[in-house]
């Protein structure tokens, strides 16, 4: 490494539960199945993170947000005796909140057999404990938002974008008449103003300029967009375009739990998985500060024991009936409508239609029976990223072949007909999602198709 280089290390959702949260009852027990997360070994993780930051010594270490597990104030005194080591240790630290941080009417207690809600934080709140971590004197601040412009490393200045909606969130224990959460993303138009004058600032005093915040700004999955709206921020065009247009060419994302990197040939978002989720990924970039060349590498805690590392994998693999779910939820709502056309067109002719499903429901059943491992493959696979190609066509023909079985056992006297019809009508509208998630590829069969590298890669800043 040069005398021209800045190491910043970069994790995100680490969803922190305080150890004085849980015990072993059923109301952890219950909530910690239902997690794709390790949520009961996240304070251990953070631990094993700190060790290797301290060990690797970068410049700075960066969170991307969900800082803690749905905000509970004792999770994030918890996590703030994490960042005090770090610094003890010369290792700065600077964060931005994600939707499960500030106002979170999720906050619970799980100890015993039943959760209970607990105290979460104010958006006052959030920026006065982490005063120290991107909140304090020396930071610019954004009157809208909780966005901030610092400069934490001679000639870098770092923009922390807020892009949560927790000020629409409501709280039964704030005296609200229910409990609203929002995990979508947007970025206010004042901010975005703000956010222009600041990178605007730094460029024509000749300092790089990079971005962080939760959502997503660019689709990473084709379609991410229409099929998983809540992780990409709403207003992603005109956000990304105004942070490209003054010289912003990367920012820093998380939310989603996947380590992916995807250009628009202007501006790099590179998304970082969860801490606390297989496979635990991190990212180290290199930046020469001379050159504004930021080299990007991905690691991953691999030094955790044998059997947490196993235990995080199948937390990933058995939450392939919630993917089944979020799949047949989506797919049902648009072909509805052509599904009782046919299903009238069948009674007509005394065909037996009682075994076809009624609901979105049913549908997942019907398709975990048939496609629990493609699904399971291609949980892994994206989860990790840097997918290989080379395994997209098997997973691909083995989604097809699950199809026609789902057809074959909900109408054996018409599966030739039920397989190719369902064929034809779901596959053209999750060809170009599952082609871009499997074969990292991103506007699948169009001119401006690419491949941005996953794991390794540069950016020029």
């Amino acid at each position: 490494m040069s005398s021209n280089d800045y190491r910043i290390m970069v994790i995100s959702d680490i969803h922190l539960l305080a150890p004085e949260l849980y015990d072993d009852g059923a109301a952890a027990q219950r909530m910690a199945s239902g997690d794709m997360k390790l949520p009961l070994e996240s304070d251990r993780i953070m631990q094993h993170i700190v060790d290797r930051a301290i060990a690797e010594r970068p410049a700075l270490l960066l969170i991307t947000g969900d800082l803690t597990h749905n905000g509970a104030r004792a999770s994030h005194k918890r996590l703030l005796t994490h960042l005090e080591r770090l610094e003890q240790h010369g290792v700065h630290t600077l964060v931005i909140p994600g939707n499960h941080d500030i106002s979170c009417p999720n906050a619970r207690d799980y100890r015993g057999g039943k959760a209970t809600p607990v105290e979460t934080i104010t958006r006052v709140e959030f920026a006065q404990t982490y005063a120290r971590y991107g909140y304090g004197s020396d930071a610019r601040r954004d009157s809208a938002s909780l966005s901030y412009a610092c400069e934490p490393l001679p000639g870098l200045v770092l923009l922390g974008i807020d892009s949560n909606r927790d000020e629409e969130n409501r709280l039964r224990s704030r005296g609200d008449t229910a409990d609203v959460y929002h995990n979508a993303g947007r970025v206010k138009p004042e901010t975005l103003q703000w956010l222009r004058e600041q990178a605007s600032e730094a460029h024509a005093q000749g300092k790089h300029v990079i971005a962080m915040m939760h959502h997503h700004l660019l689709e990473h999955i084709d379609g991410e967009a229409r099929f998983l709206p809540n992780y990409i921020v709403a207003n992603h065009d005109e956000v990304a375009r105004t942070l490209a247009d003054c010289g912003v060419r990367m920012v820093l994302t998380g939310h989603l739990h996947i380590t992916d990197a995807v250009s628009d040939g202007s501006i790099t978002d590179i998304a970082t998985g969860s801490a606390s989720m297989h496979p635990m990924p991190m990212r180290m970039i290199s930046l020469d500060s001379k050159t504004g060349v930021a080299q990007v590498a991905t690691s991953w805690l691999d030094d955790l024991p044998q059997q947490l590392q196993g235990q995080a994998r199948e937390q990933v693999e058995h939450a392939a009936p919630i993917l089944a779910g979020v799949i047949a939820h989506r797919l049902w709502s648009r072909l509805s409508d052509k599904m009782g056309k046919m299903k009238q067109m069948l009674v007509m002719q005394g065909v037996d239609t009682a075994a076809l499903p009624q609901n979105a429901q049913q549908a997942t059943v019907l398709m975990m029976r048939h496609m629990q491992q493609p699904l399971t493959h291609s949980l892994l696979a994206v989860t990790r990223g840097g997918e290989d190609p080379q395994q997209a066509p098997a997973i691909i023909q083995a989604v097809k072949q699950g199809i026609m079985g789902m057809a074959q056992e909900v109408m054996p006297s018409q599966a030739q007909y039920m397989g190719p019809f369902l064929i034809d009508n779901l596959w053209p509208r999750v060809e170009p999602m599952v082609r871009s998630a499997l074969e990292d590829l991103n506007q699948v069969g169009s001119p401006n198709q690419s491949a941005t590298p996953d794991h390794v890669l540069q950016v020029s800043l």
